[in-house]
């Protein structure tokens, strides 16, 4: 068998209960892939070819997290090879992975938001729980564990104690979001501290269920759905009005002011709009 079929095989089967059937396949590929290319065994081929090749993968149309998962993979396979004495010196090791674009965060459409609102009708506790995500930007876990001695009614915000990072925050809600909230408060009658419950009405409302609806919601919709997309709709909205990021990183509960980065490309496209209106 030739040395490098035979440590490819090696790799391979060393590797196999690690990863998932589809991932190793994947990396074989890659790995004879960059071997065709060059026409030359693993232990010929420079760090120099390696970042030509991928450089080649690119100007060819490949996507940059592809080229990512082919780097990884070329990575994982070469200092598998230095470990087992195979080669001395690792090409990899210098190959930087390649920056991948960030992309502008997936949030709903004005009209899609009507559509999964729509579809909610007639069940109080959805409708309730879909209005308090968008319109307050929480996390799932911040929603679950809501009581209702941190609703402030009548300047419409609610406190959330301990988010993420440890750190207090208001945020704020609009009165459809009252509205709805009020219904569904109305409904029950018992005296437990939290604003939404199980399907008992005996504890506070589960994560797990939140994604169970959400799941059920994108199949009866044509469009992706979590219910952390209502954050992302709830962020970008706010900046494509103008909000400045630093407020909404305040809303969002961000400690590092990078995390909001992502929506500052929309607060751009919102400035440039805005600036559209008044030339």
């Amino acid at each position: 068998m030739h040395l490098s079929e035979g440590c490819i095989h090696q790799f391979l089967q060393d590797h196999k209960t690690r990863f998932a059937k589809r991932t190793m396949e994947g990396y074989e590929t890659t790995i004879k892939q960059l071997l065709t290319f060059y026409e030359k065994p693993f232990n010929e081929i420079s760090s120099v070819e390696i970042r030509h090749w991928l450089i080649y993968l690119g100007e060819n149309g490949l996507k940059v997290g592809t080229i990512i998962n082919k780097v990884k993979g070329l990575r994982l396979f070469y200092y598998y090879c230095v470990e087992e004495g195979f080669i001395k010196d690792n090409p990899i090791e210098g190959v930087p992975y390649p920056k991948e674009e960030r992309k502008l965060p997936y949030y709903l459409t004005s009209e899609q938001l009507l559509r999964l609102r729509d579809l909610c009708k007639g069940n109080l506790k959805q409708r309730a729980v879909v209005e308090v995500l968008y319109s307050t930007g929480v996390r799932v876990s911040e929603l679950t564990s809501m009581k209702l001695k941190d609703i402030n009614w009548p300047e419409r915000k609610i406190r959330i104690p301990m988010g993420k990072g440890e750190k207090e925050r208001l945020v704020f809600f609009t009165k459809e979001c009252a509205e709805h909230l009020k219904v569904y408060l109305g409904s029950r009658n018992d005296d437990l501290p939290f604003v939404f419950l199980n399907r008992n009405g005996t504890e506070p409302f589960s994560r797990y269920s939140i994604v169970h609806w959400f799941r059920t919601f994108r199949e009866n919709l044509d469009f992706y759905l979590t219910a952390h997309t209502l954050r992302h709709t709830f962020a970008a909205n706010l900046a494509m009005k103008g909000m400045s990021l630093s407020c909404i990183q305040v809303l969002l509960g961000h400690t590092d002011f990078q995390t909001t980065q992502i929506y500052a490309r929309l607060h751009q496209k919102a400035q440039k709009e805005m600036y559209d209106q008044w030339m």
